[in-house]
């Protein structure tokens, strides 16, 4: 008999999993170098841009401008296909300039892109609010500032209009203004008004900013009466008044103020100081004796003389 033949089984190691993977390989971008400078387009024509797109697996394709990112609409067609990047704009506007950004990503990571198109056009609205300082009875000042899209093209000059709440017809104040601000004059105490700013530039006006309504008023109106008049130091033939001022200036600082007696036997109120009077405090002479007298004193200030005490 032939001996037995025995197999000895020896127990194998384990490598752990083993995954079967394609090679990753990050993305990358093809472009026209044209795209590198900035693309210059006149309004109302129609740009694209396009770009080849590489990576293991092939990535996904991401068009954005700032932040947001873009898909299709009436003007703009996005037509990617797994190797390309394609965007397309018809009939371009101001508003289609920008930062465009090509954005891919696969599993080995992201690429991006810049690309800066500029749309030569009418510049955008200046940038508001359009400020309105220094209100008076007939005149105002505004102040704004430059538009955020200048069109391609530098801000020659503003244009200046103003309008009346009641009425619907637009007057120019100003047809070329070079700063970002104008004091407007010739304006009706009273009346409410609207004023709009407009940005121009070689390709022409652009669209307006404007302001809220306001009230054309002298902000400043006639101070309040003296208070709490005292009389002491009583002579035969004077006396010492003295008082405090107004709790309201009216707006404007008090400049002086105006002293009158009455003569009870009289009808009149008569002025005791010729020069203007800044203290609060008035030596007033020249009294009959035996005679009784009333005194009141009045505040004034740039617009005029105030009710007195």
């Amino acid at each position: 008999k032939r001996p037995s033949s025995f197999l000895r089984i020896l127990p194998s190691y384990s490598t752990g999993p083993i995954t079967a993977r394609d090679e990753i390989e990050p993305p990358r971008i093809s472009i026209d170098p044209e795209y590198t400078q900035t693309l210059v387009v006149n309004a109302g024509d129609n740009f694209k841009i396009d770009a080849d797109v590489h990576g293991k697996p092939l990535p996904s394709i991401h068009w954005l401008k700032g932040e947001q990112e873009l898909g299709n609409t009436i003007h703009r067609e996005i037509k990617n296909t797994p190797t390309k990047a394609y965007i397309s704009i018809k009939e371009s506007k101001l508003s289609d300039g920008g930062q465009y950004t090509l954005l891919l990503k696969n599993p080995g990571g992201e690429k991006a892109t810049q690309i800066n198109v500029v749309v030569l056009d009418k510049p955008g609205e200046p940038q508001g609010p359009l400020v309105v300082t220094g209100i008076a009875k007939d005149h105002c000042s505004l102040a704004w500032k430059p538009p955020l899209q200048d069109g391609g093209s530098k801000i020659s000059h503003y244009i200046v209009e103003r309008r009346e709440t009641s009425r619907l017809v637009w007057t120019v104040v100003d047809p070329k203004v070079k700063n970002i601000c104008l004091k407007v004059n010739k304006l009706l105490e009273g009346d409410e008004y609207i004023f709009r700013v407009h940005a121009v530039n070689q390709f022409g006006v652009g669209p307006p900013l404007e302001s809220a309504p306001v009230l054309i008023k002298d902000p400043y109106v006639l101070p309040g009466s003296p208070k709490n008049v005292e009389v002491s130091n009583v002579k035969k033939d004077s006396m010492v008044l003295s008082w405090e001022a107004p709790s309201e200036d009216g707006g404007s600082p008090i400049t002086g103020y105006i002293i009158e007696k009455h003569d009870k036997e009289g009808v009149r109120w008569t002025r005791c100081n010729r020069q203007t009077v800044t203290d609060l405090t008035f030596k007033v002479t020249g009294l009959l004796e035996t005679h009784i007298y009333e005194f009141r004193v009045a505040a004034e200030n740039a617009v005029g003389v105030g009710e007195p005490s």
